[in-house]
């Protein structure tokens, strides 16, 4: 079992570039890669998420990647002489007039709107760099991944326990299914007592017949084999190593409907009780449930 949080970075370089992945994983429906890169290396993100989309299901993943490029990237500078040639003219013919003193220098040109054109080489990321991405990634979401192994080992272990604890309340409710009923036709013999008076006789046959139809309605047999059914089952997914969320939390929600139809069968005060107690360990359940992959 794996939780949906924890954290993992790595870095590697190759001749041309350094690069750096950091994780951090938080809870979530479903997988939510968000990437944030600068935008000159925008073209890593394909890779990163083919990698972690191979290993992870569920989870926001936040990734950061700077890359660092480890050499100067080769650039060309044109002269437009033609712009140069008429700010030389234009300054001239006002030093000529007295109106400025002294003529241009190379710095002054450097500074003239339009006079230089500087264009840099484009990035160039080749395979080798889409390697180095994807063997950066693979080491930060190892340690993501065993981050979350980690916390998926403590998760298993609380939910297994709480799983213990509801088992032994349905087994105290199948244990009373048998004073349940004999309290509910003792209560139907006082009632029918009370209303036909002590004086009119009560025909044991119809009585019989009454029971019979009220221990058919309150029967929870079919319920308490049917959650038995869902703690096994719940188990053997707690305990396998597939992504195991989504399947917990059906399986909670089947639990909770259980329950929910077995108090409204039997309302005998002792298993009123237990299934009180019952709901409150499956809402538990529920809630950690909410952290698993």
């Amino acid at each position: 079992m794996r939780s949906m949080t924890g954290s993992g970075q790595a870095t590697g370089a190759n001749e041309r570039f350094a690069l750096s992945v950091s994780l951090r994983g938080v809870n979530h429906r479903s997988l939510d890669l968000q990437v944030k890169v600068a935008e000159a290396y925008r073209v890593v993100e394909t890779d990163l998420r083919d990698v972690f989309a191979a290993e992870l299901s569920r989870g926001r993943i936040e990734a950061r990647v700077d890359v660092s490029a480890l050499g100067e990237r080769p650039a060309t500078v044109a002269l437009r002489r033609e712009v140069v040639l008429a700010v030389i003219a234009a300054v001239r013919s006002l030093v000529a007039a007295g109106e400025v003193a002294g003529g241009l220098t190379a710095g002054d040109l450097l500074r003239i709107p339009g006079a230089l054109e500087i264009e840099v080489a484009a990035i160039e990321w080749g395979e080798a760099e889409r390697e180095l991405t994807a063997e950066v990634a693979r080491r930060a979401l190892a340690e993501l991944v065993a981050a979350r192994e980690s916390e998926g080992a403590r998760l298993a272990a609380i939910l297994l326990g709480r799983l213990e604890e509801l088992e032994q309340g349905v087994t105290k409710i199948d244990a009373l299914r048998g004073p349940a009923l004999a309290a509910s036709h003792a209560a139907i013999g006082k009632r029918l007592a009370e209303l036909l008076g002590e004086a009119a006789a009560i025909d044991p046959l119809r009585l019989a017949q009454e029971a019979a139809v009220l221990a058919d309605r309150s029967d929870v047999s079919e319920e308490v084999d049917r959650l038995k059914a869902h703690f096994e089952h719940f188990r053997e997914v707690a305990r396998g190593r597939a992504a195991s969320g989504k399947r917990l939390d059906f399986l909670t929600q089947e639990i909770f409907r259980e329950l929910n139809t077995l108090a409204a069968k039997c309302r005998h005060p002792e298993v009123v009780r237990l299934v009180l107690d019952a709901k409150v360990l499956c809402e538990q359940i529920r809630e950690q449930v909410q952290n698993v992959e």
